[in-house]
């Protein structure tokens, strides 16, 4: 910690308190010459004489060139029984910051150790190492719930952490003959969201809801078209903590249209539901691909995989005209979107479906989370998604197989995984098999954590 050479520059201790406050250290001081020399006549100990009122005290002043380095310094309250709180400013003739400022109660000391290290000790020179969080609640049933403040202690912050629920996956179309059709498009991943507050300013108690997760589209009947999936519901602390749900998937088709995978959650609004484009990602900012902060991604359309976020859900898995499959988004935060289900080709040939996005993670080319279902004669269902941790949000699940074989139906795909995570797509079943149902979208969550 240095003072500046001038006697403008000065290091000052502002007293809360009538105490008996000993400032003790020691100075090194360095001329501004090139090369620096210490100067021995004005390097020495610090030590003031006892502070017993609040008042304002000069520890250092600076000097015309002489750059001085506080190599050390002990701040103690020598009072019986008065606590006292220390500010320590840094000041240079118009500017004044603090630097550091605590309460010490009779007989602690605050020391700075000369590395840029400021230690609160106790009255028999023990660190107060903060021990970290005493109490946990974990709030994972969907619906209305209620949070209530620690009374085995006293807490002096709580941290609330949201996650929405993932979107569910679109279910896939039947259809037979030279003829596209489409599996479901994959549910978004639910948004992330953490917030510090003061217990103080907190009730007794606070109102809590679990977001569930989307539901599932329905696999067309014979012949038919498949429904979309339904978007993840919002994970909430009081008003001061929201984690909004993904889009659900679009349906599967018999139509060479493109489709839309679910847009991811946001922080502030909830992702939408593909359509022939992919679905719009949840509000504060501009959803895309590469959506940041707690903005949701965009869901995919093209055969790319659905967007990756921040805070926000992944975009879902969607697919082109043809259609080519594209799979779940990932997110740093968030939870992951689920994987395209298998379509066909005019041919008519199978297209695979596609895996769930990965939480916890930025993967461009998406995946990562729950693995495909196979396509063929005997298709197969979607992987679900990995359920959430206290290190990572939920895995997207994975699209279901589809098939071109008469009388089979499609797969389901995989359900989101708990904490988020986007359920998969279902696949094209073949007539009269019915299209597979889309994967159900993983709840969302609520921990509160108090210290």
């Amino acid at each position: 910690m240095l003072v500046g050479s001038t006697t403008s520059h000065l290091l000052r201790v502002i007293t809360s308190a009538t105490a008996d406050i000993e400032v003790t250290g020691s100075i090194v001081a360095v001329s501004t010459a090139s090369p620096p020399v210490v100067d021995g006549t004005v390097t020495a100990p610090i030590v003031l004489a006892s502070i017993t009122s609040a008042t304002t005290q000069t520890i250092v002043t600076g000097a015309a060139s002489l750059t001085k380095r506080v190599a050390e310094l002990c701040l103690r309250n020598n009072h019986a029984s008065t606590s006292c709180d220390v500010t320590i400013t840094r000041e240079d003739g118009t500017n004044t910051d603090t630097v550091v400022k605590a309460t010490l109660l009779a007989g602690e000391s605050l020391v700075y150790n000369g590395a840029g290290t400021w230690i609160h000790y106790s009255t028999n020179a023990v660190p107060m190492v903060p021990t970290g969080p005493v109490d946990i609640q974990v709030f994972s049933t969907p619906g209305a719930a209620t949070w209530t403040k620690p009374t085995t202690f006293t807490p002096s912050m709580v941290m609330a952490v949201c996650v929405g629920g993932g979107g569910g996956g679109g279910g896939g179309a039947s259809q037979t003959g030279a003829v596209v059709r489409t599996g479901g498009c994959g549910g978004g991943g639910g948004a992330f969201a953490r917030e510090f507050m003061r217990a103080s300013e907190l009730g007794a108690t606070v109102s809590v809801t679990i977001g569930a997760g989307g539901t599932a589209g329905g696999g067309g009947a014979s012949g038919a078209d498949g429904t979309a999936g339904g978007i993840g519901g919002t994970s909430s602390f009081g008003t001061v903590c929201s984690a909004y749900g993904g889009g659900g998937g679009q349906l599967g088709d018999n139509a060479s249209t493109a489709g839309g995978g679910g847009g991811g959650g946001g922080t502030a609004a909830a992702g939408a539901v593909g359509t022939a484009a992919g679905g719009v990602g949840g509000l504060p900012g501009t959803s895309s691909l590469t959506s940041l902060a707690g903005t949701g991604a965009l869901g995919g359309a093209n055969g790319s995989a659905g967007g990756y976020a921040e805070w926000g859900g992944g975009g879902g898995g969607g697919h082109t005209n043809v259609p080519a499959n594209g799979p779940g988004g990932t997110s740093l935060k968030g939870g992951g979107a689920g994987g395209c289900g298998g379509g066909a080709t005019v041919t008519p040939a199978v297209i695979a479906a596609t895996a769930g996005g990965q939480s916890n993670a930025c993967i461009v080319a998406g995946g990562g989370g729950g693995a495909a279902g196979t396509s063929g004669a005997a298709p197969t269902a979607g992987t679900a998604g990995q359920d959430g941790t206290s290190l990572a949000s939920g895995y997207g699940g994975g699209g279901g197989g589809g098939t071109i074989t008469a009388n089979i139906a499609g797969a389901a795909g995989g359900a989101g995984g708990a904490m988020g995570g986007g359920g998969g797509g279902g696949g094209v079943g073949a007539n009269t098999g019915i299209g597979g149902a889309g994967g159900v979208g993983g709840r969302g969550e609520v921990r509160v954590y108090s210290w």
